[in-house]
């Protein structure tokens, strides 16, 4: 039997994405374990009963000691478990699962990069320490697969065994659906909203990359002209409660900021359009899961959101940093609501090739590729 260790760098990202992936490996006859940094509990009841997981760990900061000390115990797991293949995730990570090849020539490395700290709009710096870093060790990559063009044509510069695109880490369109009139109104009324409100969701982490503080300079902006539009926040994250201070300072009562929710599927369904406006992405899962629900989009044309996002067709593309023109972006689609139905539908089209069944097809199909190379 095949031996494949997944890792990453916590336990959040296993729950979020790779669950699925891991399953339909050892549904195929694969062993597979998985090292990460538990941090939050693993969703056990979802996983295969044969998934072994290690703590291990990693730190978000590269010049953080733990992942020396990560970077031995993997070593360790490698000696006493002989994987085939390690399948990394993540910059960090991905950087010392590959410096393993100078120790253990024979172990197959596969990295998948959810986004590269360098890309178009990066700083100096980015591109100065992480460009090099991507390239030096892509000749330790047995195969290394992205989720987006920007990425995908920079990796064609590397000299990695194989290289690959998929379509991110799959959508559950089991869970992601469009639900019945009565069950909108439901929620709506749960959130104190209104039929008549027009509504835009942001689904997102509150950090500085995801930008909330566009959105809220948007709402300034539109709640004197409109009042009925409305916008709704999902997420947690380590600015939340300063942008709920921003919320209550600038007296925005068009906004709600909900923090972390479990009922996401009804939330989106509850709303009009859903907004991103992050500085970079790799390929937004959020962003996919409103697709399913048939909903248009608004987003900034950085990479990953504009990977998803056809201007005019399924939404509208907005400059980073520029809250005039989210405010008309709103606005326009507010104001044309006949719209709204067609590019939901483009949204739900576009997203057929990025679902669950897709991908895990496709996970598959390389682990098989580079085990019989």
């Amino acid at each position: 039997m095949k031996k494949i260790l997944y890792v990453t760098n916590t336990s959040r990202s296993v729950n979020t994405f790779f669950i699925p992936h891991m399953n339909a490996l050892v549904d195929h006859g694969y062993k597979v374990d998985c090292a990460c940094k538990i941090g939050h509990a693993i969703y056990k009841e979802r996983v295969r009963d044969d998934i072994e997981f290690f703590d291990v760990p990693f730190s978000r900061n590269p010049l953080s000691t733990d992942n020396v000390k990560a970077f031995k115990q993997l070593c360790e797991l490698q000696r006493n478990n002989q994987y085939d293949v390690i399948h990394a995730h993540t910059p960090i990570v991905a950087a010392y699962v590959r410096l393993m090849k100078l120790k253990f020539p024979n172990l197959k490395i596969m990295y998948t990069a959810h986004g590269y700290h360098f890309y178009e709009g990066a700083s100096k710096v980015n591109w100065a320490i992480y460009y090099p870093i991507e390239k030096i060790l892509a000749k330790y990559t047995d195969l290394l697969i992205n989720i987006n063009d920007e990425d995908y044509n920079a990796s064609k510069k590397f000299s990695c065994k194989k290289l690959a695109k998929i379509n991110g880490v799959g959508i559950d369109l089991d869970k992601f659906k469009v639900l019945e009139e009565h069950e909108v109104l439901h929620v709506r009324a749960s959130l104190g909203l209104s039929k008549e409100d027009f509504v835009v969701v942001m689904i997102a982490e509150h950090n500085k990359n995801k930008n909330q503080i566009q959105l809220l300079n948007a709402m300034e902006i539109l709640k004197s002209k409109h009042e009925n539009i409305k916008a709704v926040c999902i997420g947690d994250g380590e600015l939340l409660e300063e942008i709920k201070g921003e919320v209550e300072k600038r007296a925005l009562s068009n906004v709600k900021i909900l923090g972390f929710r479990k009922d996401v599927n009804e939330i989106i369904n509850a709303s009009d359009v859903a907004i991103l406006l992050s500085h970079r992405e790799g390929l937004p899962k959020n962003l996919m899961e409103v697709m399913a629900c048939k909903k248009p989009l608004i987003g900034t044309n950085v990479r990953g959101i504009r990977d998803l996002i056809e201007d005019g067709v399924n939404g509208k593309i907005v400059p980073l940093g520029d809250p005039v023109k989210t405010a008309e972006a709103i606005e326009y689609l507010y104001n044309n609501k006949q719209m709204l139905k067609a590019m939901g539908e483009e949204s739900y089209n576009k997203i057929q090739k990025f679902t669950m069944d897709e991908i895990l097809e496709e996970i598959l199909r390389l682990h098989n590729q580079v085990l019989n190379q």
